[in-house]
């Protein structure tokens, strides 16, 4: 299965006047076509700034990008190039509407810039890219604050997919609706990608809903990836600490184990990270090592997992304790 997203050592590093903020700090990933892989962490850990790469607003310090086969170039054309492969869907529709255009406007403007088709091109391919995420032509018609939060999310859905891109990233793209809103909208988005053949970078601080969408979990933590694996093995192992915790985090979920970690403080600096393993300040596993050394990613059973004593912790886990 060919890739449509590589990364490989991906780096952005901002120089301040108390050191280099390592915001992405070493990222390695690849997304298939046809994939959804599921980035998930705590706000501050580096997802939405990786995304910001993936897309282009950001340009990486290190390391190296790859779309279908091709590291995106700096010229214009290579711009508008890199919009039609990867399109990014963001938390807040109504942040990310202009109000001052029609959703109609809106969705067509993607084609404007790219100087794709004819007026009468261009008015027929928003007609059915709208058909797709269940708007209809009155919809098309109203301004973004005449919509309910739904209906604006798929407004920036029908935007997004207007080019045909290969890659969606996600960035929180359900966080701000309603449960049930949530819902239909993920459906939504694995309707399309069975339709479509679309991949996508879904990014959540919520681990339950990474699960219901996601062929593989990438766990981030400090600009690290700490786990990564197939949904059901990072879900049913747990191997990090950092993992376990995001699970004991959600209310009344069946998976927590007894023994779980609980999340306390937050986030350290980017700018100042622990020595050794950055979870460890936060780890109720830490030991002497975890302070010297920094755990890299390595295979243990069916995934990856960055952490010293991931085995003995797996046990645990299979003993439900």
């Amino acid at each position: 299965m060919s890739a449509v997203l590589t990364t490989d050592a991906l780096e952005l590093h901002h120089d301040t006047p108390r050191g280099a903020l390592r915001a992405v700090d070493g990222i390695s990933l690849t997304i298939d076509k046809g994939e959804t892989l599921g980035l998930v962490g705590e706000s501050g850990c580096g997802k939405s700034t990786l995304a910001r790469c993936i897309v282009g607003i950001q340009q990486p310090t290190g390391g190296q990008l790859e779309i279908e086969g091709v590291r995106p170039g700096k010229g214009r054309a290579m711009r508008l190039e890199r919009a039609r492969n990867v399109q990014m869907i963001f938390q807040d529709p109504s942040g990310a509407l202009n109000p001052r255009l029609t959703v109609e406007r809106i969705i067509t403007e993607p084609l404007q810039v790219a100087g794709i088709g004819s007026r009468a091109s261009r008015k027929e391919a928003v007609l059915e890219i709208a058909k797709k995420v269940g708007l209809s032509a009155y919809h098309l018609e109203r301004m973004p604050h005449e919509l309910s939060g739904g209906q604006r999310q798929r407004v920036s859905i029908a935007r997004a997919l207007v080019l045909n891109p290969n890659l969606l990233v996600c960035d929180e793209a359900v966080s701000a609706l309603d449960v049930s809103v949530q819902a239909q909208v993920l459906n939504l988005l694995l309707d399309l990608q069975k339709e479509l053949g679309l991949s996508y970078l879904f990014i959540s601080h919520d681990l339950a809903v990474v699960r219901y969408i996601s062929d593989r979990i990438a766990v981030m933590y400090l600009g690290r990836i700490v786990e990564l694996g197939r949904a059901e093995d990072v879900w049913a192992g747990r191997l990090h600490p950092y993992t376990q915790a995001l699970v004991n985090a959600i209310p009344d979920e069946a998976a927590r184990t007894e023994d779980a970690p609980i999340l306390e403080g937050d986030v350290p600096s980017p700018v100042n990270p622990p020595s050794g393993c950055p979870f460890r300040t936060r780890c109720p596993h830490a030991r002497a090592a975890c302070a010297e050394t920094r755990p890299e990613l390595r295979l243990v059973g069916t995934h990856e997992v960055a952490c010293h004593f991931a085995e003995e912790i797996g046990a645990q886990v299979a003993a439900g304790h």
